[in-house]
């Protein structure tokens, strides 16, 4: 009898490990893991003002370790990069479901809410250098016109709008604890290399608006068109979501760029591993 009881409680335990599953857990990184990373979140104006519309609008402030996006790419939550290199490794684009899928699986809030704060810098070094509107006319003078005055002005007014915060922890984790496909498995094998880093979560503005005031007054012609208030295009834009951009007329030496679209700001890379 002694010897069933022994053998069941083995076998018991037995099972139990067999039977135990891993499962993801996404880990929090430390401040000296964040230092190699390439888009840490720099100390300046721009981004104390960002902060601060934030933090007005959603009550909270930016995640622990909040990193800053490269304007020159784009980088949408569920991306893996390498930490040292901020190179990207893996997207969650093969798993089969679209951007706005994918979006509607995610922790969400939204607040809506206006800051206008008055910058007196390039407005390229906010846009970023390859920023560029392209005009419904395509008259390639007006298009020269008006991309000349937002890249040189160094006076403008911006309004930031609604602030979404998305967060993928919980939706990831069910995917992968649970993925069997091969293109889910190779996500998985790359997001537990310890060579590797994961965006899990982003800040992101909803809309902005731009005042900008020329050093000189605006042609004639491209007056006509601004008091149209035309739509035009973002062509080197990286936007997941493509952005909606109208144009307005104010007055002879200012004109207003209104963008609807979705822009992530800055986010929070984690690591993960197995428990």
């Amino acid at each position: 009898m002694k010897k069933l009881v022994i053998f069941l409680f083995v076998s018991v335990w037995f099972c139990r490990c067999v039977n135990k599953k891993e499962t993801i857990d996404f880990i929090t990184l430390n401040v000296n893991e964040l230092s190699g990373i390439p888009f840490s979140l720099p100390n300046n104006r721009i981004i104390d003002s960002l902060k601060e519309a934030h933090n007005r609008c959603m009550g909270v402030s930016f995640d622990a370790n909040a990193t800053l996006f490269d304007r020159k790419r784009s980088l949408f939550i569920g991306t893996i990069v390498n930490k040292q290199s901020g190179e990207v490794v893996a997207t969650t684009e093969g798993f089969g479901i679209t951007t706005n899928q994918a979006i509607s699986q995610y922790s969400i809030v939204t607040t809506p809410c206006f800051n206008k704060s008055e910058f007196h810098l390039p407005l390229k070094s906010i846009l970023g250098e390859s920023f560029r509107v392209e005009l419904p006319t395509g008259n390639e003078e007006m298009n020269k016109e008006i991309n000349d005055a937002i890249l040189t002005s160094d006076n403008a007014e911006i309004e930031t709008g609604s602030w979404m915060y998305i967060d993928m922890k919980e939706a990831l984790k069910k995917i992968l604890d649970t993925a069997k496909s091969s293109t889910g498995l190779k996500y998985k094998h790359d997001l537990l290399d310890t060579a590797n880093i994961v965006l899990i979560a982003a800040e992101s503005i909803m809309n902005i608006r731009i005042a900008i005031n020329t050093e000189k007054n605006i042609s004639k012609p491209l007056q006509a068109l601004l008091k149209t208030k035309p739509s035009a295009l973002l062509p080197n834009s990286t936007s997941l979501l493509k952005p909606t951009v109208s144009l307005y007329y104010l007055n002879s030496n200012k004109f207003q760029i209104s963008i609807e679209g979705f822009f992530p700001i800055a986010g929070q890379f984690v690591k993960a591993a197995l428990k």
